[in-house]
């Protein structure tokens, strides 16, 4: 058994530390809480914002963003949260898809932003809103751009600027159509009708129904129907039924061409 005396023996001593390292992380210490007063006394007017930046505006003014993101001059930089800062253009602005937030120190900011791209206007009673391919809203418009389709069926209450739709089926239905659909010639739609969530009614240009049930499996029903399309005699009344996705139903006054007289 080891006694307790043996034990100390051979821990041993420790080596005292030299005096002249003691007095340079005395001095290290020192510098360093040196440095902390002079940035606390001068770091807060050294770091203050002196000029915003705004990239990506396109229908909003960088003057617009600015203002929705509540950055003033002279506010500390390193105050500002890039998350509030975003969420608040967000909030203020539904337009805004994205939002990313930058610190160049000591003294500017930049904001840079995407505006969403709209594919459609939904008809409500407050007017036209339109909508990106993600079912959100986010302006609304005393009248609709010709060159996009309109979305009939949508009650104004399932309308929240910058959030999707608040109707899961028509807006499940909205995101996968438009996933596949990006206004190809072959099928120019005038408008869409939702009146029935679970089947979504195109109307072409042409006078043309399209009728293409639930969200599920657009991809093959489109496909379907650009495959079918030069077959059928313009200016017909028509209608072709995809609903089942995996065949076409066409009735009304069309009448079929054959192949021959597609190509000639």
């Amino acid at each position: 058994m080891v006694r307790k005396s043996e034990r100390l023996k051979l821990v041993g001593k420790k080596e005292k530390c030299p005096g002249w390292k003691k007095a340079l992380r005395f001095l290290s210490r020192l510098a360093l809480v040196f440095l902390l007063l002079i940035l606390l006394r001068y770091g807060e007017s050294f770091f203050r914002i002196k000029e915003v930046s705004v990239n990506g505006a396109q229908d909003l003014t960088e003057s617009e963003i600015i203002t929705a993101a509540g950055i003033e001059i002279n506010d500390s930089i390193f105050l500002l949260s890039s998350q509030k800062v975003a969420g608040k253009i967000r909030a203020a602005c539904p337009q805004v898809d994205s939002v990313e937030f930058e610190r160049i120190l000591p003294d500017k900011v930049e904001i840079t932003v995407a505006e969403r791209t709209p594919v459609a206007f939904v008809m409500t009673a407050d007017g036209y809103w339109e909508m990106d391919r993600n079912a959100v809203c986010f302006a609304c418009r005393a009248e609709p751009a010709e060159r996009y389709p309109l979305i009939a069926g949508i009650n104004g209450e399932m309308v929240v600027p910058g959030i999707p739709l608040r109707c899961r089926e028509r807006r499940e239905v909205l995101i996968n159509f438009f996933a596949v659909w990006n206004g190809e010639e072959k099928i120019m739609i005038e408008q869409i009708d939702l009146y029935d969530s679970y089947n979504m009614i195109l109307q072409t240009e042409t006078g043309m129904e399209i009728w293409l049930g639930d969200g599920r499996g657009m991809e093959e029903k489109l496909l379907l129907i650009r495959e079918t399309l030069p077959y059928i005699e313009a200016g017909a009344e028509t209608r072709l039924d995809v609903r089942t996705g995996s065949r076409l139903v066409v009735s009304g006054n069309a009448l079929l061409m054959e192949e021959e007289e597609v190509n000639n």
